[in-house]
């Protein structure tokens, strides 16, 4: 009886969890469109990143709706101006290899180029859960995101194993990215970067 009572409790709170990973799913889409796509994904993110932590550090019953709207209000511009500048990274690393690879066509600069978008890459894991985690000054979120990164290997690759399996599970089960994409791949990133952070502060105390 013990055990029927543990399966039952096992597949509520199972149902429970996906259940509010699917609603915060519809608000991170809701908002991004309301942002027009390019000034709503990275408030959006920042306010789906801050109640996963909230999950985490404090309570999973958190007024979800409650929580995601303040930060998605309060935190627009300064979520925007850090996006814009992640995203045109991005670009721009993106044309520095196509030129790379069409003209320059130097094994040395290639490799200089893959290294710093690895980099680029390891800052991108650990940002939004670390601008949701602390009060920063503008640029020290790209410092301390990538610092992160590079204390805790362990878990950065951890979330890089995450997302690789998570490639295949939504090749095999698309339903699920439609239904619940960002908040699945979210998830596991905040959580190793969670523990990542709380390791590294744990450290740090007298």
């Amino acid at each position: 009886m013990t055990t029927l009572n543990g399966i039952f409790k096992w597949v509520y709170d199972l149902g429970n969890w996906l259940a509010k990973v699917m609603y915060l799913h519809f608000l991170w889409v809701i908002f991004t469109i309301l942002g027009l796509g390019v000034f709503g994904i990275s408030p959006a993110t920042a306010a789906l990143f801050s109640v996963i932590h909230e999950w985490f550090d404090r309570d999973f019953d958190i007024p979800i709706f409650r929580k995601f709207y303040a930060v998605y209000k309060t935190q627009f511009l300064k979520s925007n101006k850090l996006g814009i500048i992640l995203i045109g990274l991005g670009v721009f690393f993106y044309i520095d290899m196509n030129i790379s690879k069409q003209y320059i066509q130097s094994f040395y600069v290639h490799l200089f180029l893959l290294f710093i978008i690895f980099l680029y890459f390891l800052t991108v894991l650990h940002f939004f859960l670390v601008f949701v985690r602390y009060e920063l000054k503008f640029l020290l979120y790209f410092k301390q995101s990538l610092f992160v990164a590079l204390a805790r290997p362990l878990e950065t690759i951890a979330m890089i194993i995450c997302l690789i399996l998570l490639f295949y599970l939504f090749r095999f089960l698309p339903i699920l990215l439609f239904f619940a994409g960002s908040s699945i791949i979210a998830y596991p990133l905040a959580w190793f970067a969670y523990r990542a952070c709380v390791q590294i502060e744990e450290k740090r105390l007298p």
